[in-house]
């Protein structure tokens, strides 16, 4: 999905090139994750899809923040966002909300699990602020607003 974009925007940058896969792959990820998050189910799954994302945008910050490749880093990741289409994510009807009631419900009985997803959220929030910080939030999955809206929303005080 993002792969295209991706390989469109930067045509030079032998290092820099080389990156361009990870944040794809980050962002496959992320999605992934949060699609399971919002879901409710594979939350083991969920995890770590999440923490892998979350490690390779973390690299991908520590690049930018290099004086050997940063600036041109910066300047790739600009263009990449100003010329960023996001996809339109259909919504899709059916049982969906009882779906995720009953689950909701039933991670209520495990401690274990309602653990789980609080360590999902805290890796789907994480990335969030990495994809901010780096200016990168046009290109962030709809899931992840989604499931970052939904952990906020649910989250246990």
């Amino acid at each position: 999905m993002q792969t295209a974009v991706m390989t469109r925007v930067h045509q030079g940058g032998h290092a820099v090139s080389s990156d361009l896969p990870r944040l794809a792959r980050a962002l496959e990820y992320l999605d992934m994750a949060s699609a399971l998050y919002v879901a409710g189910g594979a939350d083991h799954s969920a995890q770590l899809l999440a923490a892998a994302g979350e490690r390779l945008l973390g690299d991908l910050a520590r690049l930018i923040q290099s004086p050997e490749h940063g600036h041109e880093v910066q300047q790739l990741l600009a263009r990449l966002t100003q010329q960023h289409v996001p996809p339109q994510v259909p919504e899709v009807a059916g049982h969906n909300q009882s779906r995720q009631l009953q689950a909701m419900l039933a991670r209520q009985e495990s401690p274990e699990s309602t653990e789980l997803r609080q360590a999902t959220s805290a890796l789907l929030r994480a990335s969030w602020y990495l994809l901010e910080t780096m200016g990168l939030e046009p290109l962030a999955p709809s899931r992840l607003h989604q499931a970052i809206e939904k952990s906020t929303i649910y989250a246990e005080l």
